[in-house]
């Protein structure tokens, strides 16, 4: 199973998967004193999803129903392999005709228009935000901290906004995937792509870049990425160089861009006294239902535009585009600015 789980995926999703299937094994050892894979059967799966969430609403639920039924997912993929290498041990597969739970209809989090414009106001001034303070610079313009990299958080919003992209996709991005990726050209040129972006299930897609996307990208790959590269340096986007834990090559964790999104969410919402203009706690997801709402307008919500630019074959999630969010406001032509 570790050949096929290492190596594809983000490193932080191949723990989540180890650890699920651990859960799994904790699970079956328990109920039957032994780890002999032949032996699982339906009835097992079952009784496994049933601890993960219990049916009685009284009893103590570890996770919640659309965590169990991640968990059985990967059950059901470490099956798969195991059917294909060795088929003698399981001619059928018990996690076949075990029914995911029943979710709730996903939450539309989108901004509204108000909250859009104000935010991309504070990434136009995050460098202030990351300013040193105190009375040594008062009247002075203090230089940033150390570790601060606003123009690369700013190129960060603007890429979900614009693109609506997952986290895992940014930070698995490459320079080289960055068409063009020198910062004259991105500045000059109508046009920019991101090639290969990978998605669910394998698949591969392009987008197209605005020009604020654009702008942003140049001015952090000439003054902000150049200062923090390697040679195993590949990634568009990297951890500061000066940061003891960062990995080798400098590629962002994914829950940096949770923290990042936090506080610039924080910053934001520090300026508003309308509540209605509150954005925290500001989430990657965020910002890709905001993408979405905006293409579904855009496209009178085309579920065939939603599925390749979304990458989602879930009719249920993708139909949660096409309705508008409680006060959700008629929006303009594009999130960013797409002409020069």
């Amino acid at each position: 199973m570790h050949e096929e789980i290492i190596g594809v995926r983000d490193r932080d999703i191949e723990k989540k998967i180890d650890l699920q299937l651990q859960r799994f094994l904790v699970f079956y050892q328990e109920r039957y004193g032994h780890d002999r894979v032949s032996t699982i059967t339906k009835r097992d799966v079952e009784a496994w999803m049933d601890h993960l969430y219990p049916d009685d609403p009284d009893a103590p639920h570890p996770f919640d129903a659309s965590t169990a039924n991640n968990h059985k997912a990967h059950l059901s993929k470490f099956i798969g392999w195991v059917k294909g290498k060795a088929p003698h041990l399981l001619p059928k597969d018990p996690t076949k005709g075990v029914k995911d739970f029943k979710l709730p209809a996903p939450e539309a989090r989108a901004l509204n228009d108000d909250q859009i414009i104000s935010l991309l106001n504070i990434c136009d001034r995050l460098e202030r935000f990351h300013q040193l303070k105190g009375r040594r610079w008062k009247g002075k313009q203090a230089p940033l901290k150390k570790n601060a990299r606003p123009k690369r958080d700013r190129a960060i919003v603007f890429m979900l906004l614009d693109t609506g992209i997952r986290r895992e996709m940014i930070v698995n991005l490459n320079l080289d995937q960055l068409d063009p990726n020198e910062p004259d050209k991105l500045r000059k040129s109508r046009k920019a792509k991101l090639l290969n972006v990978q998605g669910k299930g394998m698949t591969l897609v392009n987008k197209s870049l605005s020009s604020d996307l654009r702008k942003a990208l140049a001015d952090y790959i000439e003054h902000e990425r150049v200062r923090d590269t390697d040679e195993n340096s590949k990634a568009l986007f990297l951890t500061a160089l000066s940061i003891p834990e960062r990995r080798p090559g400098g590629r962002m964790h994914v829950r940096s861009i949770n923290r990042i999104l936090q506080k610039i969410g924080e910053w934001h919402d520090a300026e508003q006294n309308d509540p209605e203009r509150k954005i925290s706690p500001l989430h990657p997801h965020s910002l890709r239902h905001t993408f979405a709402f905006d293409l579904s307008r855009r496209t009178q919500g085309n579920p065939f535009v939603l599925q390749e630019e979304l990458g989602h074959r879930n009719e249920r999630y993708i139909s949660t585009y096409t309705r508008s969010p409680e006060k959700e406001k008629e929006r303009y032509g594009g999130l960013l600015n797409s002409d020069d």
